[in-house]
Order: C-alpha cells, then structure tokens, then sequence
C-alpha cells in the first residue's frame, strides 16, 4: 500500500489531469451529441411549422382563386348580356338613322349628319394600343356600320 501511496505521491497530479482531460472531452462529446439531437429536433419543428404554413397559403390561394374563377365567369355572363342588348340599341340606332334618311328623301330635304357610333363590338384597350388608335379604330368601324353617316366632320 506504500508504494500505492508513493506513486500516488509521484504521479498524482499527472493522473488527475489525465481524468480531467479525459472526463471533459467525453463531457464535450456529449453535449455535442445533446446539442444535435436538440437541432435535429428544431428542425424538424420548423419544418412542420413550414408544411404547414404552406398548406394553410395553398387553402387561402385555392379558395382566393376560386373566388376569382366564379366573380370571372359571372363578368363574362354579364358581358355576354350587355353585349346582346348594345347589340340591340345599335342595330335600333342604324335603322332609325336609315328611316329618318328615308323621311328626308321623300320630303326632299338634305340628310341629317349624324354623330358616328361607337365601335361596336367594343375594342379592347390593350397595353401596346394606344388610346388615339382606339379612337382611329371605333370611327372606321362606324362609317362601315353606317354607310349614310359622313364622319369626316367633326
């Protein structure tokens, strides 16, 4: 036991350091592993949290588009609608101007200048047209629909 207590005595220190490094390294290690294990978990938990913030956009983005497709269709159901009417009131309007020319005619008076139509069917407004060929657009189409009407006067 004596010669225990001698190497103690001799390399002590040296062994104690040795447990020290030893004990932190292995204590360094696992806190390492701790601290992945914790990672991995976080980031698993945003990842859920990403799935499911994309699943509740998609519900938002599905419903907001279906909206859009039944507010669309109702639009071109109406625009069918007034386009059947506007069609109505032109076709009323160039056969008016025909009789009231008719009138003139027999009574021997000069025929009435009547404003030209708008374009009918409407023009679209695109983006690379610009409003002044619209116009340029809407009046041929008028004195097409109307051969009586002079548009030369304005």
């Amino acid at each position: 036991m004596l010669a225990f207590g001698a190497a103690w005595h001799e390399w002590g220190s040296t062994i104690e350091w040795a447990i020290g490094a030893v004990g932190g390294w292995v204590g360094a290690m696992g806190q390492y592993r701790l601290r992945s294990q914790s990672n991995q978990l976080t980031a698993g938990e945003q990842a859920l949290r990403m799935v499911e913030l994309a699943q509740k956009r998609e519900a938002v983005l599905s419903a907001s588009y279906e909206r859009i497709v039944v507010l669309e269709a109702t639009a071109r159901a109406r625009a069918i609608a007034s386009d059947e009417t506007l069609q109505t009131v032109y076709e009323q309007a160039i056969g008016a101007r025909l009789q009231v020319h008719a009138i003139q005619a027999q009574a021997g008076q000069a025929l009435t200048e009547f404003a030209p139509l708008p374009a009918f069917p409407a023009v679209e407004i695109l983006p690379s047209i610009s409003p002044d060929e619209v116009l340029a657009t809407g009046d041929q189409a008028a004195s097409t629909a109307d051969p009586g009407a002079d548009n030369t006067h304005r």
